[in-house]
């Protein structure tokens, strides 16, 4: 939907949204039942991404690099106010969570929450991803084969912000997992977004869950972040995909 191979999540403001409105929450409301603070991580994260789009697309077309810069923008703002709200207050500790990302504070009463929006969502992102192959093509060719462009663009966005406001809320902000998988599944399954989806998925949960595991296994019995992990594998595999043309920033 955005033309651009480094847009993910994390770029585009979705878990620092989450987390500034979990920090909001922990401040506003420090009796809100754990229902409650997922749902605001959720509005925080919609808020986010719409105010990435409202800002990156302009007047350009949204795969344009501006995406990314607004993306990164709003990151880092929301990301500051949240830590200031934490040193401020002394949260510090018991947001570090939502900050580093961490499968440990997953109940089942929360799985079963967010379960039926995951799949529910993964559901009609299988049924739009024959429109997505199409619209891969580009605007123009995509407009001439029939596809409503803005239709489907508008639909994959609220899919994202499901997917991965709902994925935010569970396990806090695990940063370039949605970066490094999709390019992993492309090489594997193609460019087919129909095989190039489920494949996606599969990879994600496979790569978190062992992720997991060397986490917990780092440093035992004492749990290491697991976004942690995950970032000290994003950071190289980003700057390799923003220079594999000899130095050309994409």
């Amino acid at each position: 939907m955005t033309r651009n191979p480094l847009a993910d999540a994390g770029l585009l403001g979705v878990n620092a949204g989450a987390g500034f409105f979990v920090a909001l929450t922990a401040v506003l409301l420090p009796s809100l039942s754990s229902l409650g603070t997922m749902l605001f991580a959720f509005i925080g994260a919609a808020l986010a991404v719409l105010l990435v789009y409202g800002i990156g697309i302009g007047k350009h077309k949204s795969g344009s690099i501006r995406l990314i810069l607004a993306g990164s923008a709003v990151s880092a703002l929301l990301t500051a106010l949240s830590q200031g709200i934490s040193l401020t207050f002394g949260l510090s500790k018991s947001l570090s969570f939502w900050t580093a990302g961490s499968l440990s504070g997953i109940t089942w009463q929360s799985l079963l929450l967010t379960a039926p929006w995951i799949a529910g969502a993964g559901l009609i992102s299988q049924i739009l991803s024959g429109r997505l192959s199409v619209l891969a093509l580009g605007e123009e060719s995509a407009a001439g084969l029939g596809v409503n462009v803005w239709a489907v663009r508008l639909t994959g966005i609220g899919v994202v912000l499901i997917l991965a406001g709902a994925s935010v809320s569970l396990v806090g902000g695990i940063s370039f997992l949605g970066l490094i998988v999709p390019h992993i599944a492309r090489f594997l399954a193609g460019e087919d977004y129909r095989r190039l989806l489920p494949v996606s998925a599969l990879l994600g949960a496979i790569l978190l869950v062992l992720a997991d595991i060397a986490a917990r296994s780092i440093n035992a019995p004492f749990d290491t972040p697991v976004g942690a992990l995950v970032s000290a594998i994003g950071v190289p595999f980003f700057l390799v995909l923003t220079y594999r043309k000899k130095g050309a920033v994409l």
